[in-house]
Order: structure tokens, then C-alpha cells, then sequence
């Protein structure tokens, strides 16, 4: 009777056993919950007074992939247009390099040939910039962290605070521009001159 019990109990143990076994199969086999969809209304950049600011729904919900290139697009948008708003008015001034000091200013160095020489080596400059050194094809870093090409000691602008001074910064010198360049198209005149 004895051994009987124990046969019995040795069947119990393996029924369960089996059954544990499909439990944790089943278990394993039921899909974990799935993360949270991207939302870029959570990113830097949602800044008082306008919040998330996307009236053409071009940022989708769950594109980070998408999201991503239209980041590091406007802040290199933003990076130049803050470069080409302060160089329009420091042009009036300031010519640097030899052989441009005489001739028009503004827009106008385009319509003159040292200007127009200028200009083109700006943009092979600017383009073998963008094709060779400032690339954003690493996921992992942040859109538009291309390093401390100055050694300025600590990376300036990577912490959330500084990086919605960029932005914001950014997207008024893109409006600033547009002013310059429409105002100087219809008066003639240069930044500076647009003030007289």
C-alpha cells in the first residue's frame, strides 16, 4: 500500500510539474505591455506661452524616427538664421576679409562680383560642413550635438534649460531674418539702414 501511495504521489508530482511547465510557456508567451507611444509634446522645445506648437501636424504620435530629423533640422535652421540675422547687421560695419570692403552690402553683394565669389564659397564651405562633419547619424546622441569643436571646456546647451534657450532663440532669428531679407528685398536698404 505503501508503494502504491508512493506511485500515486509520484504521478501527482509530474501531473503538476507539466502543469507549471505550461504556465510558464503560456506565461512567457502573453506579450509584455507595450511602452508608451512617443509623444513630441513631451520633448524640449514645448516652451510657454505657445506649449507644443505643430499647427501643420507635421510631428506624428509614436514617430521618434520622424520627429528626430525635424529636431535637428530646425535647430540647424535655427543655429544659421541666428548666425545670418547678427552678420546682417554687423556687415554694415565690419568688412573682414580684403577685397570686399568696396561694393554693396547686404543683399546687394550678391548683384557684384567679388560678393557673388563670396557667396559661392560660402556655400561649398557650408556644404562640405553639412556632408562631412556635421552628420546626425548616430541615434544615441542628441539632434544637433556635434561636439565642442571650440573646447570650450563643458558641452554648452545639453541639458534641457539651455537646449529650450537654443530653440526658442532659434525660431525667433529665423522669423528675425525673414524680416531682414523681405525688408532689404522691398526698400533696398541693409539692416541697418532699415532703422533710418
Amino acid at each position: 500500500m505503501a508503494t502504491a501511495t508512493a506511485v500515486t504521489a509520484l504521478g501527482a508530482f509530474a501531473a503538476s510539474a507539466k502543469t507549471r511547465t505550461a504556465l510558464r510557456a503560456e506565461t512567457a508567451t502573453k506579450e509584455a505591455p507595450a511602452p508608451p507611444a512617443f509623444q513630441p509634446s513631451g520633448q524640449v522645445g514645448v516652451t510657454a506661452p505657445l506649449g507644443f506648437f505643430d499647427p501643420l501636424n507635421f510631428a506624428k504620435e509614436g514617430d521618434e524616427e520622424g520627429f528626430r530629423k525635424l529636431r535637428i533640422a530646425e535647430i540647424k535652421h535655427g543655429r544659421v538664421a541666428m548666425m545670418a540675422a547678427v552678420g546682417a547687421v554687423i556687415q554694415h560695419f565690419v568688412q573682414f576679409l580684403p577685397g570686399f570692403e568696396e561694393g554693396n552690402r547686404g543683399l546687394g553683394a550678391l548683384t557684384t562680383f567679388p560678393g557673388q565669389v563670396g557667396f559661392a564659397v560660402l556655400v561649398a564651405v557650408s556644404g562640405a560642413f553639412e556632408l562631412l562633419v556635421w552628420k546626425d547619424d548616430d541615434p544615441k546622441k542628441e539632434p544637433g550635438n556635434y561636439g565642442n569643436p571650440l573646447s570650450l571646456g563643458a558641452p554648452l546647451g545639453w541639458n534641457s534649460d539651455m537646449r529650450n534657450f537654443e530653440i526658442n532663440n532659434g525660431r525667433m532669428a529665423m522669423f528675425s531674418a525673414m524680416g531682414i531679407i523681405f525688408a532689404e528685398l522691398a526698400s533696398g536698404k541693409d539692416a541697418i539702414e532699415q532703422f533710418s
